[in-house]
């Protein structure tokens, strides 16, 4: 078996067209074009960015989380090019249960191209190999019918829905809940 990963170096993830790296504070202007599209970030929780300083903040928090060892967020890369065009990771990491959870988003102008898809399968890929889990989750709001398609090309099973989950802009919407186990992906990567 593989020793565990432990919050060591970062760790640097590639795939066919991607290279997932670690966020760096010069990332910051990329990473606020993303988060003030209010197309990206409109199923997220929060509001679209209106200010450079809170992609400065969302980096800091994100390299305090991995410093801490409770959460592990990729910058999404495009091989030969090193701006940050989305992010992947995992937003949590319960060791006792071998779970964590999966989120991500990605500039608009890279929608529709498999990148997410390749991205997510990187990360979950990493997740099985390195981190020991056993289950993978993630969820979608139930609005954003492409993020659950990106889970279910991964491989990813729907478990249910957290009927009207949040209140929203006068209206209570319904959250889509998703998993993939280590046994089903195992069996889809003989």
């Amino acid at each position: 078996m593989t020793e565990r990963f432990n919050f060591g170096p970062f760790p640097i993830l590639e795939s066919p067209r991607l290279i997932l790296r670690d966020l760096v504070p010069e990332d910051a202007p990329a990473v606020f074009r993303i988060r003030s599209d209010y197309q990206v970030t409109r199923y997220n929780t929060g509001l679209a960015y209106d200010r450079l300083d809170q992609a400065d903040d969302l980096i800091v928090a994100i390299q305090n989380g991995y410093r801490d060892g409770i959460e592990l967020r990729w910058g999404i890369t495009l091989k030969g090019d090193n701006t940050v065009i989305g992010m992947c990771g995992f937003n949590y990491w319960v060791r006792h249960d071998h779970r964590a959870s999966v989120g991500y988003d990605l500039a608009r102008a890279y929608w529709g191209q498999g990148i997410m898809t390749e991205a997510v399968r990187a990360v979950v890929d990493f997740g099985f190999a390195s981190m020991d889990l056993n289950r993978i989750e993630a969820d979608a709001d139930s609005r954003n019918p492409a993020s659950a398609r990106v889970l279910e090309k991964v491989g990813f099973r729907r478990e249910g829905v957290q009927r009207e989950q949040f209140y929203e802009n006068g209206g209570y919407y319904d959250l889509l809940l998703f998993s993939l186990l280590r046994r089903d992906y195992i069996a889809s990567h003989p």
